[in-house]
């Protein structure tokens, strides 16, 4: 009876309402039911050509851009005028461009220069109101990554791109979204199973290359073990791709072509796998990794004729802000009484112990957790708990219990193949709240030693050791001075050395004032994690931005676990473990 009479409180409170408010009719998710018209075809084509000429000018104030405009590049919340816009210096002429009027967002596919070198890039706009409230953006940079880097100069996209589609030729665009969206399925944990049409004559186009038909003087791709896009889906090339996550906002329908972003998430569990003709292959990377991108599909006839996308590495799982929101961190308040140095050195080396095998249930976890790698959230059993195959026997650990937090540094192995890791584990009592992992690999390059064993520092004897609050004034000087453009603050000691990803690069002085450091542009969410007054260490974490702007390499941001080692109170050696993250890219939000 209850449950009758609230529905009939409901439908008498729905008819007081419909009798003084008129109904409101539109879809969920927008604002009115009434299409938006301000902008059609022809100026959202003229809108995403506006961008890339204000692009190439560095000068977003020539667009009409809306007040609460989202601008991202490469996943990373921008302002207008960063990232690559205070880079670049030119852009391809004809570019690929297609629009959607039912829904507002335009694309552009291309190529543009940066610094004296070129770039694979894509982005889609939205308008609404006639301002442009969203920009997207993908930039696929030459980096030491295995990725696909064409020949700009002669790369050609396809003619079938710009062919207005007969209207027999034509199909509605749900199906259109269906198709699209079947790609996906089908490269998706790819086994041999193909969900997607395909036109006999498919062909794809990512990053410059042709990956579906050899061409001379070409990287090598996919087109070397088969040609055509159904035959490598029916052979199962792509296994790696564990997961595809993808929104598809635009559809030109006169063109035939749908425009998907996403990502491929290559978890990389396994690193060799088998194809369906018994050939056995193995990853090109051994750890995981994902790539963002936007790609567009042309459709003829029910067909996938043409593809072309561009993508670039990003963090293992990184999120889209546009359609799906980032993850926050649960924040950790320690209670010093809970857990003692020990009790946290205890719980970081259970933590980093229980990756091999993935026994992540060996950890006692707290009621709410949070986990994160590069700066990415993502679950517990997840990406590298799949890949370590062994960790440091001997790691160096930096336990704190007024911060609530250990830093376990060491050697890791991902199918065998080394890596750096800093693992922040925080506890209270006998439950592990957070971690969050910081992973160096050897393809990112120099700086870069192969990791052998964990640094290693002895306790020093009581005359020689420096107070918590005299090693923590020294981090407030030791940061500023990295972007203050003078010389070293005085903190060193004659013989400290720098060593940055097991690789020595020299003294601690001489650095400042030079032009490595002078390419940092903000040192920046400087947390303090763990000191230990025994052994003179005092650990940060920070992110570091270069913008590139001073005409070198490509804007990006490292993460970075800072230890300042002290000994009769000054610095003897400093240790920096870094990661290369997307510019811009910040640490999870703290809940």
């Amino acid at each position: 009876m209850k449950s009758i009479r609230l529905a009939l409180s409901a439908l008498a409170l729905g008819a007081a309402m419909s009798a003084t408010a008129p109904a409101l009719a539109q879809a969920p998710g927008e604002a009115s039911a009434v299409a938006d018209t301000s902008c059609m075809y022809d100026c959202l084509i003229g809108m995403v050509e506006d961008h890339m000429e204000a692009l190439v000018a560095r000068d977003p104030s020539r667009l009409p851009l809306a007040g609460d405009l989202v601008f991202t590049e490469n996943n990373v919340p921008l302002q207008p005028g960063e990232g690559l816009w205070g880079t670049v210096e030119g852009a391809d002429e004809n570019g690929l461009v297609v629009a959607d009027e039912t829904t507002g967002h335009a694309a552009w596919f291309g190529s543009v220069r940066e610094n004296g070198t070129a770039a694979f890039y894509a982005v889609r706009i939205h308008v609404d109101g006639g301002l442009i409230d969203e920009i997207e953006t993908v930039v696929h940079r030459r980096t030491s990554l295995p990725a696909p880097y064409g020949d700009w100069e002669n790369m050609v996209h396809f003619p079938e791109f710009v062919e207005v589609l007969p209207e027999e030729e034509r199909r509605p665009r749900e199906r259109m979204l269906a198709i699209a969206d079947a790609y996906f399925d089908t490269v998706e944990l790819n086994d041999g199973q193909v969900f997607a049409p395909f036109s006999e004559d498919c062909s794809r186009l990512e990053n410059g290359i042709l990956t579906t038909a050899v061409r001379e003087g070409e990287q090598r791709s996919a087109a070397a073990i088969a040609s055509g896009c159904r035959d490598q889906f029916l052979l199962g090339l792509y296994k790696i791709n564990k997961r595809i996550r993808r929104d598809l906002p635009l559809v030109d329908e006169q063109r035939g072509v749908v425009v998907a972003s996403g990502f491929f998430d290559h978890a990389n569990e396994f690193d060799r796998y088998l194809l369906t003709n018994g050939q056995e292959m193995r990853t090109a990377l051994k750890w995981p990794n994902s790539i963002t991108l936007l790609e567009a599909f042309r459709i003829r006839n029910a067909e996938i004729q043409r593809i072309e996308a561009t993508f670039t590495y990003v963090p293992y799982f990184m999120h889209n802000i546009f359609w799906g929101p980032d993850a926050e961190f649960p924040e950790f308040a320690a209670d010093p009484a809970a857990c003692s140095a020990s009790c946290l050195d205890s719980h970081a080396r259970t933590v980093a112990s229980s990756m091999v095998g993935n026994q992540w249930q060996d950890v006692n976890w707290g009621e709410r957790v949070g986990y994160a790698e590069n700066s990415v959230g993502i679950r517990v059993g997840e990406s590298i708990w799949r890949t370590v195959t062994a960790v440091d026997s001997d790691p160096l650990v930096v336990a704190d219990e007024q911060t609530g937090k250990a830093v376990w540094i060491g050697r890791i192995e991902e199918h065998g193949q080394p890596a750096w890791a800093a693992f922040t584990v925080a506890a209270d009592g006998s439950a592990v709240g957070s971690v969050d992992a910081t992973i160096r690999r050897s393809e990112y390059g120099a700086p870069w030693a192969e990791p052998v064993s964990a640094p290693d520092f002895a306790v020093l004897p009581a005359a020689r050791r420096t107070s918590r609050s005299d090693m923590i004034n020294a981090g407030a000087q030791f940061f500023p001075a990295i972007t203050a453009g003078g010389g070293a603050p005085e903190i060193f000691g004659a013989d400290c050395r720098w060593v940055v990803n097991g690789q020595d690069m020299g003294d601690c002085v001489s650095p400042f004032g030079g032009p490595g450091i002078a390419q940092i542009e903000a040192i920046r969410d400087r947390e303090l994690l763990a000191v230990d007054e025994e052994r003179g260490l005092a650990v940060w974490r920070t992110f570091e931005d270069f913008p590139a702007t001073s005409g070198q390499s490509y804007p990006r941001t490292m993460q970075v676990i800072e230890m300042l080692h002290f000994d009769g109170g000054e610095v003897a050696r400093i240790e920096a473990f870094t990661s290369e993250l997307p510019y811009g890219m910040r640490p999870l939000a703290r809940r």
